[in-house]
């Protein structure tokens, strides 16, 4: 039938989780971009004004969380990442607005007293701030500067929340980050299962390459003026 061939063209759906711009308080919203329901950029947005009830009115920009890159088309949406809805105002990376308005949720660190002996546990430390990623290596190439990473309390809720974060961090030349690894190549299959102050390596759709990234998980990188090309420094 002539429906049916035209309904096969349309792209697939998608699922992502939608933060309002400057809010630290808002947990995100999961949305279904289905493309039989809306078919251009703005029409998604009226949908979202609809969907994450914005205190500044209509949303009219998408911003990637991090970077701030604004969502200029519906088909550069990706699947299981993670997005930033904003009106007429600044544009405010998600970690800086945790940083600035929510201090619990992102960088608060219990200091015991002066006089006392306690210790505070890093099971309470984290409970508040999430998780910081020491190293993360890019798959197959020890010659790229790794990322210094943390991740959020709140986006340690969603394992597809931090693997889009990491995505922001790490680029990848063959795109998304699908997996995080050991630096022995021990996939890491949720937030459960990663650890504070550890090293990893970001793995898309490509296999992880086996390389001597713990060679590397000390040196510093400098860049060389001269010829313009990243070169390991030993201290």
């Amino acid at each position: 039938m002539p429906g049916t061939a035209g309904t096969s063209d349309l792209p697939p759906t998608k699922t992502i989780t939608v933060y309002r711009n400057g809010d630290a308080f808002y947990p995100g919203r999961k949305i279904v971009v289905n493309p039989r329901q809306v078919s251009t950029l703005d029409s998604f947005l009226t949908t979202l004004t609809r969907a994450v009830e914005a205190p500044f009115g209509a949303v009219r920009r998408l911003h990637t969380p991090v970077r701030g890159h604004k969502v200029q088309h519906l088909d550069d949406l990706k699947h299981g990442s993670v997005y930033v809805a904003a009106g007429n105002e600044q544009f405010k990376k998600l970690d800086e607005t945790l940083k600035n308005l929510n201090p619990y949720l992102y960088d608060f660190q219990i200091q015991p007293v002066v006089h006392s002996r306690i210790v505070v546990s890093a099971q309470i430390y984290f409970s508040f701030c999430g998780i910081v990623f020491r190293s993360v290596f890019t798959n197959g190439d020890v010659l790229e500067p790794p990322a210094r990473i943390r991740i959020p309390k709140y986006t340690l809720r969603s394992w597809e929340n931090v693997l889009a974060l990491v995505t922001e961090k790490v680029h990848l030349r063959t795109g998304a980050v699908y997996r995080l690894c050991t630096l022995d190549g021990h996939p890491i299959c949720g937030s459960t299962e990663l650890e504070n102050n550890q090293h990893y390596v970001a793995v898309g759709a490509e296999k992880f390459k086996a390389l001597p990234y713990d060679q590397f998980s000390e040196i510093h990188f400098d860049l060389r003026k001269s010829n313009k090309h990243w070169i390991p420094v030993l201290m």
